[in-house]
């Protein structure tokens, strides 16, 4: 039944802690990942190599560094070095993954991919903001399982 799932990741360590229960799901369903990573229009927020690392916390959330002074192609190979990343996470594991990369508004470009790529199902990591907590705006994840015609899983983070 599952064949496809699409895991959404945004160059923080948020996004990656879903990585783990994402390549469970996977391989207990025996499907495909298709790893995502949006870069915005409004310039790119460049993914951070070595996010997994502690010592790489700088300039806001760690795993994540604003790319005003790389060029579009330095930007671009960064960007897929870190979805590279990820795939080897899901190989390691047993899993079979691929990197895609898109430019505009993630939660369009989400849902996009998730119908262009027949992805089953999405898989997405959200930040806890605790119980009776209530985002003053929604975040991509919310926006994505209000949005989707698919099966969204959100696991918080944390």
């Amino acid at each position: 039944m599952f064949r496809r799932l699409l895991v959404p990741v945004d160059g923080s360590r948020s996004s990656a802690s879903i990585i783990p229960d994402a390549a469970e799901i996977a391989k207990r369903l025996g499907c495909q990942v298709d790893l995502l990573l949006v870069q915005p229009n409004h310039g790119p927020r460049l993914p951070h190599p070595e996010h997994h690392l502690p010592e790489a916390r700088a300039n806001g959330e760690a795993g994540t560094l604003a790319a005003g002074a790389l060029s579009p192609e330095e930007a671009k190979e960064a960007s897929e070095r870190y979805l590279s990343l990820h795939a080897e996470e899901f190989e390691a594991l047993g899993v079979n993954a691929g990197g895609h990369l898109r430019y505009g508004e993630p939660v369009n470009e989400i849902l996009s991919a998730a119908l262009e790529l027949r992805s089953d199902m999405i898989a997405m990591a959200t930040r806890h903001r605790g119980r009776f907590a209530r985002p003053t705006s929604s975040s991509v994840a919310e926006e994505v399982l209000w949005r989707s015609r698919l099966p969204v899983l959100l696991i918080a983070e944390g």
